[in-house]
């Protein structure tokens, strides 16, 4: 090769750069441009303008729930006192019809009045009715006790004259019900002996 082939080589390279760095340059984003900042507006805000802010956050719930899983206390049949209050009243030879309007109804109005009383339901068969009253549970049984004690009070004038006894209550627990029920006989052993088992 020569000294002009390789001048001229050379001078084509040059251009071949030159053309190559100015398209480049023609390509190359305005540097007067500016970003655009992202607006959240409310709650959502701060966490679209930090994103690894929120990233973080969100690992470290997750990480907080995984450590205290296997702490969280879980029971199939929790204890719950649930206030609950009985109310019974006989009146020989009264039917169930009498014994709705004359007994119950005016028994429910008062008990109506009581504050934190949830669920009354009340039945009346040949010379009884029976009342339930369930109350909310951050009402105490004492208390609720002695608000239908103060009701039975009130609603005794206008329950009928030759009633026997005035309404009885009693406070009552639906879990202190029996959830099974064994009966022992024998042929050998008295009752006092059963007993023991």
């Amino acid at each position: 090769m020569n000294d002009a082939e390789e001048h001229d080589g050379e001078r084509e390279l040059k251009d071949r750069d030159r053309r190559g760095s100015r398209s480049f340059a023609e390509k190359k984003p305005d540097s007067t441009a500016k970003l655009v900042p992202v607006k959240g507006s409310g709650l959502s805000g701060p966490f679209i303008r930090r994103p690894v802010m929120t990233m973080l956050l969100t690992l470290s719930v997750i990480v907080a729930g995984l450590a205290t899983y296997g702490k969280l206390a879980v029971n199939d049949l929790p204890a719950v006192d649930y206030p609950v209050i009985q109310v019974s009243c006989s009146y020989p030879g009264a039917d169930p019809t009498t014994m709705a309007n004359n007994i119950a109804t005016p028994l429910e109005k008062q008990f109506l009045q009581i504050p934190g009383l949830d669920i009354i339901t009340s039945t009346s068969t040949q010379s009884t009715t029976q009342l339930t009253l369930q109350f909310v549970l951050s009402k105490s049984i004492t208390d609720a006790a002695t608000d239908v004690q103060a009701a039975i009070q009130r609603a005794t004038g206008r329950l009928p004259i030759d009633l026997p006894s005035p309404p009885t209550f009693t406070k009552t627990n639906p879990n202190d019900q029996a959830v099974y029920l064994l009966g022992l006989m024998s042929d050998t052993l008295t009752d006092g002996d059963l007993y023991k088992y």
